[in-house]
């Protein structure tokens, strides 16, 4: 069985993997908690302390600085990425997926699938530690083509199933 999907990778599927990445590695997600855990136990005090408006924004104005940081690098990188601009066609087949854009292929083999994450926007396939084949879910055609592939990717690509 072969399926082909195609489309074009947008900032907000960028962005939902990002999130589904940082959710799902555990080490991200653990930086993450720590770092918010400092920022929040330090300006709580301080907040219950004084709860003017003046003082409320003075403590979240880190936290609000490191999310617009996060933002602007996020849409760096995905500006910067020419490859994800170009529409791009996947053809899934029983052991490889066949990635194709204008600018050239490349065919994955069951033997690269590290991992899959799939949530309600994205599907992630990763083939290295930091690189994922993306699907989107506005590349299928109807809701049955998303359930009928994603149970696919699931059962054919799993890397459990090694």
């Amino acid at each position: 069985m072969e399926y082909v999907v195609k489309g074009k990778i947008t900032l907000e599927d960028y962005a939902d993997f990002n999130r589904a990445a940082l959710i799902h590695k555990k080490s991200y997600f653990l930086v993450s908690l720590i770092c918010l855990f400092i920022i929040f136990s330090s300006a709580i005090p301080r907040i219950i302390n004084n709860p003017s408006a003046g003082n409320i924004i003075v403590q979240c104005a880190p936290l609000l600085i490191i999310f617009f940081i996060y933002k602007l690098y996020r849409n760096f990188l995905y500006k910067s990425d020419r490859t994800l601009h170009d529409e791009i066609t996947l053809t899934l087949s029983e052991n490889s997926i066949q990635y194709a854009s204008c600018r050239g292929s490349y065919k994955y083999t069951l033997e690269d699938f590290r991992k899959i994450i799939v949530n309600n926007k994205i599907i992630a396939i990763y083939v290295s530690y930091r690189k994922a084949i993306l699907i989107p879910r506005h590349f299928f055609t109807s809701k049955e083509e998303e359930l009928e592939i994603e149970s696919f990717i699931k059962e054919k690509y799993s890397p459990d199933k090694k």
